[in-house]
């Protein structure tokens, strides 16, 4: 059977999140290890900045999750300590080219203090069979995501499946199923309006800048990072006419890259708070597994200063101090906050709204049925191998005790009654076989038992001694 064992932006913060966030090495080597697991046949993490999932393919759900949550929660007490290499999002945090704190900023274990598994516990949820099926649909479509159907999350998807793949904990349960969603996602975008909106985490908190500031036209920007996140943001920012865009990351050359494409000027980090007198935003989506921008900084960058000033942390765990919002004139929007906004409103029109919505879960309905029936024949073929080596030996056996009798039968009357017996057993296996595949229509009795019994029904009973 296949199971979920996760969390996302509903009902936690950046900081829980950004503890279980996996990329890079330590998404291979978390991959490995519970693959090692004797509960877990095959294994995919979907981590981005707002969620963190592990899909598994298991014989017992219940020993599969003890082992995922005991896991977890030894990743989430190691918390900052752990290496982050990228952090893929919802709206795409990719590599920044190894962006990390300046030497102001505070021990990332100081703020960190480990919680009590039920802590996290109370965070997850757990899906399986189908309802596991439909949520990873659900997600592979946007609907699950904190921008209602943002586009990246369709490739983050496709990236976790591949990273599977490479460290070969993925087998032909979990490729189907994967394989299945991005089909559905794709389709979900390609047939409604919910492909088409700008609906990126990017998007909606250049929006949210935008309102903030009265505008973003004329403004001087500071973005702090050089990955896709910020690549994104950069594009946004030139649309919005912006005048000035300074880039800092912990290395040169990533801001360089990105200053040439966005005709901007690179800073060094420790220049960060020189520059925030001159501008009127900061945006950060850093990889960085602690503080990159501390309150003391922009409190010295914001000394004599009365304009206001925003600042954008679209990173997990995130970039900014907490505290830096309690600072006069200075406004932080950080994932969380971003959360709480209508973003749904934001992205399509009223008058679409509802009905984009319907038709995406219309799709992701479709795909979970499709992928519910190709699985449950998928299953069947063994059963339905045992079966028909059961009815062709019923058949033979049958047929040679019937000839024996008919001694004085020609060649010609012992084809036809050899045509006739194989005659009848094909029409009656077909008959079986279709009753079997019309299983794959309903769910009321687990696939994996419905295939198992038949294949004990009719398996050889030499086979079943030797077990």
């Amino acid at each position: 059977m296949i199971g979920l064992l996760g969390l996302d932006y509903r009902g936690t913060n950046a900081d829980l999140r950004g503890r279980l966030t996996f990329s890079g090495d330590r998404l291979h080597a978390s991959l490995r290890a519970l693959a090692d697991d004797a509960a877990i046949q095959e294994v995919v993490i979907v981590s981005t900045c707002n969620r963190t999932e592990v899909y598994v393919a298991t014989e017992s759900w219940a020993a599969a999750s003890a082992s995922i949550t005991r896991f977890l929660s030894e990743t989430y007490q190691r918390g900052a300590a752990a290496i982050v290499t990228s952090v893929p999002t919802d709206g795409q945090r990719g590599q920044d080219g190894g962006t990390h704190s300046d030497a102001r900023d505070v021990d990332p274990h100081h703020q960190i203090a480990d919680a009590p598994l039920a802590v996290l516990s109370d965070s997850l949820y757990e899906l399986t069979g189908a309802d596991a099926a439909r949520h990873l649909f659900r997600v592979a479509a946007g609907l699950q995501s904190m921008v209602v159907g943002e586009s990246q999350v369709l490739g983050q998807v496709r990236e976790a499946l591949a990273a599977a793949a490479a460290v070969h904990t993925v087998g032909e349960e979990l490729h189907a199923l994967f394989t299945k969603a991005l089909k559905t996602g794709k389709r979900a975008r390609a047939e409604t309006e919910i492909g088409r909106a700008d609906v990126s985490v990017a998007s909606l908190a250049m929006r949210v800048a935008s309102e903030s500031l009265g505008g973003l036209a004329g403004k001087s920007v500071l973005l702090i990072g050089a990955g896709r996140t910020s690549h994104l943001c950069a594009q946004l920012l030139r649309a919005e006419g912006i005048q000035r865009l300074m880039l800092a990351n912990r290395t040169p050359a990533a801001a360089s890259e990105l200053a040439r494409e966005m005709a901007g000027e690179t800073i060094a980090f420790a220049d960060i708070a020189d520059a925030i007198p001159t501008v009127q935003l900061i945006v950060s989506a850093t990889a960085a597994p602690h503080l990159v921008l501390s309150a003391a900084t922009v409190a010295r960058g914001m000394a004599g200063r009365h304009a206001p000033l925003v600042i954008v942390d679209l990173a997990v765990p995130p970039d900014v101090e907490e505290e830096t919002g309690l600072l006069p004139s200075v406004s932080l929007y950080t994932l969380d906050t971003l959360r709480g906004l209508d973003s749904d409103e934001l992205v399509l029109s009223s008058d679409k709204r509802d009905a984009e919505l319907a038709r995406v879960s219309e799709i992701t309905e479709e795909g979970v049925r499709e992928y519910i029936r190709t699985r449950t024949l998928r299953l069947a073929v063994p059963g339905i191998a045992a079966l028909r080596s059961h009815v062709d030996r019923s058949q033979e056996t049958e047929l040679a005790r019937a000839l024996s009798q008919l001694t004085d039968l020609s060649a010609e009357d012992r084809a036809v009654i050899e045509r006739f017996g194989q005659r009848l057993v094909d029409k009656m296996f077909h008959h079986l076989v279709a009753r079997i595949r019309s299983l794959a229509e309903y769910d009321e009795v687990p696939p994996e038992v419905t295939m198992r019994v038949l294949t004990r029904l009719f398996a050889d009973p030499d086979d079943e001694r030797q077990e």
